[in-house]
């Protein structure tokens, strides 16, 4: 059984993530599971979205959540924070491969755990949503996909169409950080696009700039007019103009979608 003691959360399996659980003073809102991004920045997982380390949030994205009102839970995933583990990425992803298994398995089977979790929480009494950016925003799309207890997602700034990324000097080929969001057994038979629909017909809220550097609009623009092809439910998906970064104003967006 999942348990958070502290400030550390108890997996089941004997693993443990810091993390943290913020709550308003009144609840109005469904609980957010916020999934921290990579930045390449590994000394902190869950502290990005409260101090925003890197600027990629003018401020803390948790605590804009907070005030409008959603309790916000947010633990250190697979080799951040509390969790940082020796070796480089590529060396991690290949002990993960050696295991049967790989780095974005492993995190999008405890990110289905920690929401199955939250589901039974008393904050999550007006249902459970994922929101993340980047690396995080992967994984919010992911989740929404994998859990029956997540009820809808918001996805920043990480979703596009696979073969674009593949090309030459694009971010998949480069290895490292691509290797948290690389499924080996599911890319020879699905598109990303494909893989989130799984989670429809719930609420998917996607946005990318059209200056992002890691995801650029030939990539993006093909997967979103793929996903409204094929999306049963709610979908906003809208490009806006700026690049890998998670303004403010695309945040009240966010948080006026979760309403």
């Amino acid at each position: 059984m999942t348990e958070f003691q502290g400030d550390l959360l108890h997996f089941a399996s004997g693993k443990c993530a810091a993390g943290i659980v913020l709550r308003p003073d009144r609840v109005s809102g469904c609980a957010v599971l916020m999934f921290h991004d990579h930045g390449g920045r590994f000394d902190q997982g869950w502290r990005k979205m409260i101090d925003d380390p890197q600027g990629f949030y003018s401020g803390s994205p948790a605590h804009r959540l907070v005030a409008a009102g959603h309790p916000v839970f947010c633990f250190d995933t697979l080799g951040w924070g509390s969790r940082q583990m020796a070796g480089d990425q590529q060396a991690l992803a290949c002990a993960a491969i050696g295991l049967g298994t790989s780095l974005a398995g492993l995190v999008a089977g405890e990110d289905r755990d920690i929401a199955s979790w939250i589901a039974t929480r008393p904050e999550a009494a007006l249902g459970v949503a994922t929101w993340g950016f980047s690396f995080g925003g992967f994984r919010a799309w992911q989740a929404l996909a994998v859990s029956d207890h997540v009820d809808r997602a918001v996805a920043l700034s990480w979703m596009a169409e696979r073969r674009t990324l593949l090309r030459a000097n694009a971010p998949i080929t480069a290895g490292q950080a691509a290797f948290w969001m690389v499924h080996p057994s599911l890319t020879g038979l699905a598109d990303l696009p494909d893989l989130a629909a799984a989670g429809a017909p719930k609420p998917l809220f996607l946005r990318s700039g059209d200056a992002d550097r890691h995801l650029p609009l030939q990539a993006v623009e093909p997967a979103y007019a793929h996903l409204r092809r094929i999306w049963s439910g709610e979908l906003d998906a809208v490009i806006f103009p700026g690049g890998h970064l998670c303004p403010p104003d695309v945040q009240q967006q966010a948080i006026t979608f979760l309403r």
